[in-house]
């Protein structure tokens, strides 16, 4: 028996909620007694000689999407950028939404869409339909940013939309494009000097984000079947990713070859990533949680919270989870490690700074007892500290703390002074 994240994810997709469970069961028992599994990871190492380390946190499409309604922690964005730079973040990964700030395919420019909900069980983003302006909104935000004394590194979701545009940007061209008109809009606000770097798309080329290049990668293929990705890519699904790293990138460093450009990589077709000739990036943005190992995602309930098998599995996840973690921590923490490690003479081999935006613990988590009984994110933070550590030791240029560091995690943001001395210990390396 070799179970891959591939496997379990179609098994999990054509079983009943019954069948899951015995599944999962079945599955965590193999696994506990040594059957093989593929890695879901992504990582890297740089010499952070080079510049200042960034204490990075993710703020993705939230900081423009949940403004208002019962979703609106972010209304007030000079009150919770104070607040960011008082628990000692300097700088923020967020959603440029170049496919709405650029024109559309057929020319026009708008000022105002309608970004459609994303799942109900997501944890980002809003989940009811809002009216938002990106390109004003990107430069009023980006100007507060900057008059704090932080630094953004852009990237994006590609967030529908009713005219669903996101899927009309579709080739390497598209995306050179939509960046181009993007950083233009930036630099005639003057404010391409607070952009870190450039990520052309979040967790390349999965189809969850990468609507419209997807089918092209993976002879048409659904982007919201994730097996093409994960799976082992074909050379030419290879040849067709890389396409997108060289024609993407190269036509926005020629315009702008100050900035720093990549396409940041997810966990489970990290090891396909590995396998790209890497010249036309300047830095690795990549994820890598303990949940990235499948033993663990399995046996501490995170993998039906990842596939949003339903409402009640947060709360069973929270539950289970610190005591599968506490009980063989070293062992938990020795797993990280090696994850880590195998990223780091990744990136280290092709003298790529790493940046790493999202890391460390669950991978999708929230809130589930009031924030005076912040019990559920202790061993969130117990990890996470764990895993600071581990990338200020193997040379990191850029950290976060987590990927909840957010308004609306408020547990965990209610927590500053954690905030504060994971970010001083950043800072101080």
């Amino acid at each position: 028996m070799n179970p891959t994240w591939e496997g379990m994810l179609r098994a999990l997709t054509m079983t009943s909620s019954m069948d899951r469970r015995e599944f999962l069961k079945n599955t965590t028992a193999a696994l506990a007694a040594g059957a093989g599994f593929a890695p879901w990871v992504a990582g890297g190492c740089s010499d952070a000689s080079t510049s200042t380390r960034q204490a990075v946190t993710m703020w993705e499409f939230s900081w423009l999407t949940r403004r208002e309604g019962v979703e609106a922690e972010y209304a007030d964005w000079d009150k919770v950028l104070d607040e960011l730079s008082a628990r000692g973040y300097d700088t923020i990964r967020m959603d440029a939404f170049p496919h709405l700030v650029a024109r559309g395919p057929g020319g026009e420019q708008v000022d105002r869409f309608t970004i459609l909900p994303q799942t109900p069980l997501f944890m980002w983003g809003n989940h009811t339909p809002v009216e938002v302006e990106p390109r004003a909104g990107l430069v009023e935000f980006i100007t507060k940013v900057r008059s704090r004394g932080m630094n953004v590194g852009l990237s994006t979701w590609f967030n529908d939309d009713p005219s669903h545009r996101a899927e009309t940007v579709a080739t390497p061209a598209d995306y050179a494009r939509i960046w181009l008109e993007t950083l233009d809009h930036l630099a005639d606000a003057k404010l391409l000097d607070a952009v870190r770097w450039v990520d052309l798309c979040n967790e390349f080329p999965i189809g969850k984000w990468a609507k419209g290049a997807y089918p092209l990668i993976f002879d048409g293929a659904d982007p919201a079947d994730p097996g093409p990705a994960i799976s082992p890519w074909s050379s030419e699904a290879q040849t067709r990713v890389q396409q997108y790293l060289d024609e993407g990138i190269g036509p926005v460093r020629e315009a702008y070859p100050e900035l720093s450009y990549t396409f940041s990589f997810e966990s489970v077709s990290g090891y396909n990533a590995r396998e790209l000739d890497t010249s036309s990036l300047d830095l690795a943005e990549v994820h890598v949680w303990l949940s990235s190992d499948l033993e663990f995602s399995a046996a501490s309930g995170q993998l039906e919270v990842l596939l949003e098998l339903g409402p009640d599995k947060l709360a069973a996840h929270a539950e289970k989870a610190p005591e599968v973690y506490y009980s063989e921590r070293d062992r938990w923490l020795s797993t990280l490690e090696g994850l880590v490690d195998d990223w780091a003479r990744w990136a280290a081999e092709r003298r790529l700074p790493l940046v790493t935006s999202e890391s460390w613990g669950p991978i999708n988590y929230d809130d589930v007892d009031s924030i005076e009984g912040t019990s559920e994110w202790d061993w969130v933070k117990d990890v996470c500290a764990e895993g600071v550590r581990m990338a200020i030791d193997k040379g990191w240029s850029g950290i976060c703390t987590n990927n909840f560091a957010q308004p609306h995690f408020e547990g965990l943001w209610s927590d500053i002074a954690w905030h504060q001395e994971q970010n001083a210990r950043i800072k101080r390396s």
